[in-house]
């Protein structure tokens, strides 16, 4: 039977340019037009062309246009809403059509245990994809660094760094650990990094939980007994990292956390040496809870999208 529908021409007519709302939504996002053309492969005026367009058809201001970036206006907040909606609906529609028997009919709740940072910088930026691909299944994150044999039954998947084994837990490598020297471009602009030996003229960021990586790194580049100009340390990696971004001092950065500074220029790897490989990030599932639909959803995604980071071509031994 088919189904009634007003005319295309009718729809179009009342529809903004949609190529002018995806470089909008993008725009909004990143709050720049630079991170948002290297996103879209496009070039900066191309984006601008784009939300001039945009801002012409609605008669109105999207952005305020400032010195480092651009904020919403009211009306750009307010469409920032619906055009989400709508690309999250279409999202939803293209994964149904892709699946003749579609995963997301899949129900439960899966409880997720990781390390803070892990979630921050890592799996929260992508978990709206597994929501839109079942969302008959209730994710609920917990972080804590502890051995997860010692929280018990309170977890039905979890990811930490290095191998978790012990009773009632099964456990495979989720993925490699790799770390490299990263820093803000703005610190590379007052005092660049061209070597390892620059780094002598730098502070050196680090946390309580991997104090031991840059003595590790420094040995592989040959560089034992280089002396920065201080240290930093602070109690999460996620404060490591921010810090980072905000020029305060070079990282030993786990490159699956800063794939997305990387991308979106937040964050440079200012110097030409191969990654420290520390151990592997490791996906442990409670025994108990294996066989679960939803427990095995969520395996199978994050598996699977943990496969698609990128590797760097040079890797120091661990």
């Amino acid at each position: 039977m088919p189904i009634k529908t007003p005319p295309l021409d009718a729809i179009q007519d009342r529809l903004p340019p949609l190529n002018a709302l995806r470089n909008f939504e993008a725009v909004a996002r990143h709050g720049s037009f630079a991170a948002a053309a290297a996103e879209l492969h496009v070039t900066h005026w191309a984006v601008g062309k784009q939300i001039r367009l945009l801002e012409n058809w609605f008669g109105v201001p999207l952005f305020e246009r400032q010195a480092r970036g651009v904020l919403l206006t009211d009306d750009g907040a307010a469409l920032l809403h619906d055009v989400t909606h709508a690309f999250e609906r279409l999202a939803a529609g293209a994964i149904r059509l892709r699946h003749e028997e579609p995963v997301h009919r899949v129900a439960g709740i899966v409880r997720v245990n990781v390390l803070a940072s892990f979630a921050l910088c890592w799996l929260l930026p992508r978990l709206n994809e597994f929501q839109l691909r079942y969302p008959g299944i209730d994710v609920r994150v917990s972080t804590t660094s502890r051995k997860l044999r010692y929280i018990g039954d309170a977890f039905d998947v979890g990811v930490r760094s290095g191998h978790e084994d012990g009773a009632g837990v099964v456990s495979q490598s989720l993925m490699a650990d790799l770390r490299l020297p990263a820093c803000s471009p703005a610190l590379l602009q007052r005092s660049p990094v061209r070597s390892v030996t620059d780094l002598r003229h730098h502070t050196l960021l680090h946390s309580t939980s991997t104090r031991g990586a840059w003595s590790h790194w420094l040995r592989h580049a040959g560089a034992t007994n280089l002396r920065p100009t201080r240290h930093v340390e602070f109690d999460h990696v996620y404060l490591q990292l921010a810090a980072a971004r905000e020029g305060l001092g070079v990282t030993l950065a786990s490159l699956p956390l800063i794939e997305r500074d990387l991308a979106e220029g937040r964050l440079v790897c200012p110097i030409d040496a191969p990654a420290w490989q520390a151990p592997d990030y490791t996906l442990a599932i409670n025994a108990e809870r294996a066989s679960d639909e939803a427990v095995l959803a969520f395996q199978h995604w994050i598996t699977a999208t943990a496969a698609d980071v990128p590797k760097p071509s040079r890797v120091h031994p661990r």
